[in-house]
């Protein structure tokens, strides 16, 4: 699908203004899934850590 069903945002519009509609989007738009799991490859978010190590 290249347009979201919640937002209504198009992959063109995206392309257009880079700025991306709704969450729902990196689910629902096709090309912008690929695209995101392409730029991580499989690589898990860890969060961020404090400079000092404290959380």
């Amino acid at each position: 699908m290249n347009k979201c069903p919640y937002c209504n945002t198009t992959h063109n519009e995206i392309l257009q203004t880079g700025f991306v509609g709704c969450e729902h989007c990196y689910e629902e738009i096709e090309p912008l899934k690929e695209a995101v799991k392409a730029m991580y490859q499989g690589k898990k978010h860890k969060g961020k850590r404090a400079k000092n190590g404290n959380i």
